[in-house]
């Protein structure tokens, strides 16, 4: 039996089982062999726990929304690539989302590029932010993406860039790093030493004496540029026997490096020198004492202010160039050659005047030297100097090269905003000054039919596209005010399509409109009515909206057959009258009488007042 006792009773313990299956959850649940699954408000999958896909068992975020967009990368220059680093913010000051999981550093050596795999270099796995560096010989472009929990990509970063990596000098080396036994036996030769590298710093004090030195072995084909220096030569280690005639020249004495204890009596003679071998640069700074040098003429030295640190020097590694040294700065921080006049401020910006055009221009660069200004001048035609002003570059309009160009030449000034690859494309805003007109408007070359621009000419001003006169909020005075100057005879106000006079005003205030006059005040219509018998006036309501505070009807039966017509025939068929009563802002009456209950059609007229 369906109902017996047994099988309800074994049904009772199933439904215990379940009841404590249920109850599990709150006592310490388990899943067996299943996932659980975590939908938002849409019954997309946000969160998967228990068994994977791949095998594992874990906790597995999906289908999150994409974060912001990181902030723009810092970008410095190191050995070997760029330092690239993020401050843990984000664009437009937006919040880390709470599923946050990493940020992706992307470079190329393109300006313009998306995001993808092979431009993937490193990732910042902080939210605090971080620095990586990314390996490179060239400049480079990056940007930075950030990613969800869920794996989601965020829109890329602004690009920084180009960056490229730094020089490796001599404070890249450790001091002492290269020692004897870093150096292979016979690792120096002849061959390995260039002419110059071993001066007074690689020699100890003494080093060269009278014995080390043989007769007339000192010859001018063996010593390089600055080979003999004060500090090298024992004293008395020069005398006459061991020099060949004219064996020290300008060229082959170091500054600083004649002495009075470096030089034998009687051993320098006038056969042992070239013309011109001693002159400034190759002596020591004390070493003519209490004497005056006039008239002298110093040819192909240096001179400089210090041999380091702050300092200037004219003429070094014979560039012909006036460089100034900051000893904060590794590099020249001013120069003055045949390139122009280029400074460096103390944060590293820099101001280049340079010479080399038909006319100068400057040059003023950002401090990381990504980005500067430019001003110079041209030549429209023969003989003019027309002067170019041009802001720094920025993104815009989907380019990545716009910037702003400022032109004073002859007889005209122009404001635009062009590209720095194609000046030809114009996008934006733009200011133009002639002679004989002035106009401001927006211009776009790729798309010109949205070019609209007001023009500005004697007596004159023509606006080229629609002109809207929108009053501040809470002004008084009149939105479209036209007012006629003393002695004018002309028309207040005219439209013209081109061929017609379409609506006029004269100096009278006579109003011509050459078409269909429509007005909120003057409401018209028509309306069919049958009178309920002979000789009844019957009316019908009639709705409407008309401004105004006084209003006024007029009504007209369209009829061939008006009046009283007894003697017609047939007899007693005319319209013998219509009118209209109760006329408001939004209904009237009309009325008809006529000698039959013919259907009568009324033409009807309200003008409010």
């Amino acid at each position: 039996m369906t109902g017996s006792l047994p099988r309800k009773v074994a049904a009772l313990e199933n439904q215990i089982k379940d009841i404590k299956k249920g109850q599990r959850i709150s006592h310490g649940a388990s899943l067996e062999d299943a996932t659980l699954e975590v939908n938002d408000d849409v019954g997309s999958v946000r969160i998967v726990l228990g068994p994977l896909g791949d095998g594992t068992v874990g906790v597995q975020a999906v289908n999150g929304p994409p974060p912001p967009a990181p902030s723009t990368p810092i970008l410095t220059s190191v050995i070997n690539g760029v330092a690239a680093s993020w401050d843990g913010h984000f664009a437009g000051g937006a919040i880390i989302p709470m599923d946050w999981n990493r940020v992706e550093v992307h470079a190329s050596a393109l300006a313009v590029y998306e995001p993808d795999t092979t431009t993937l270099v490193s990732t910042i796995e902080t939210a605090q932010g971080g620095t990586v560096i990314v390996p490179s010989q060239t400049a480079v472009y990056v940007r930075l993406v950030a990613r969800s929990a869920s794996g989601t990509a965020s829109p890329a970063s602004a690009t920084a860039g180009p960056v490229g990596p730094s020089p490796v000098v001599a404070d890249d080396i450790v001091d002492g790093i290269v020692t004897t036994v870093k150096l292979a036996d016979d690792a120096v030769t002849a061959a390995k030493v260039a002419v110059a590298a071993i001066e007074v710093d690689a020699l100890a004090d003494d080093a060269v004496t009278a014995d080390k030195i043989a007769a007339n072995s000192i010859q001018a084909g063996h010593m390089t540029v600055n080979s003999v220096q004060a500090a090298s030569i024992a004293a008395e280690a020069v005398n006459t026997a061991k020099l060949a005639a004219g064996a020290v020249t300008t060229a082959k004495l170091d500054a600083l490096a004649v002495t009075a204890d470096k030089i034998a009596a009687n051993s320098i003679t006038t056969g042992m020198l070239q013309a011109g071998a001693v002159d400034a640069v190759a002596l020591k700074a004390d070493a003519i004492t209490g004497k005056t040098i006039t008239g002298g003429t110093v040819t192909g030295a240096l001179i400089q202010t210090a041999t380091s640190g702050d300092r200037i020097t004219l003429n070094e590694a014979a560039a012909n160039k006036v460089l100034v040294y900051d000893a904060a700065f590794t590099n020249a921080v001013a120069e003055l050659s045949k390139r122009g006049l280029i400074v460096q401020g103390t944060n590293g910006s820099t101001l280049w005047l340079d010479p080399n055009n038909a006319y100068p221009n400057l040059r003023l660069s950002n401090t990381a030297r990504t980005n500067n200004a430019l001003v110079n001048a041209a030549e429209s035609s023969p003989g003019a100097a027309n002067l170019g002003l041009y802001s720094g570059l920025f993104s815009g309009s989907g380019f990545t090269d716009l910037r702003w160009r400022t032109s004073l030449g002859e007889d005209y000034w122009v404001a635009e905003r062009t590209r720095n690859s194609d000046p030809t494309v114009v996008i934006g805003g733009k200011i133009v000054m002639f002679d004989i007109y002035g106009s401001f408007g927006y211009y776009d070359s790729t798309g010109a039919t949205q070019n609209t621009d007001v023009r500005v000419s004697p007596g004159f001003v023509r606006s080229n596209g629609r002109l809207a006169v929108q009053p501040a909020v809470g002004d008084s005075n009149t939105t479209l005010f036209v007012q006629a100057g003393p002695g004018h005879t002309g028309y207040l106000f005219r439209c013209f399509d081109g061929a017609f006079y379409r609506f006029t005003v004269d100096m009278a205030g006579n109003v011509e409109a050459d078409g269909t006059l429509t007005a909120g005040n003057i409401v018209t219509g028509t309306v069919s009515i049958t009178p309920s018998a002979a000789h009844t006036p019957t009316s019908t309501l009639i709705s409407f909206n008309c401004t105004g505070s006084t209003f006024r009807g007029y009504a007209t039966a369209n009829t061939t057959v008006p009046g009283s017509r007894k003697d017609a025939t047939p007899a007693a068929s005319g319209v013998t009258g219509v009118s209209m009563s109760s006329v408001t802002s939004t209904s009237a009456l009309v009325w008809v009488n006529r000698e039959n209950t013919t259907a009568t059609t009324v033409n009807w007229m309200v003008i409010g007042s």
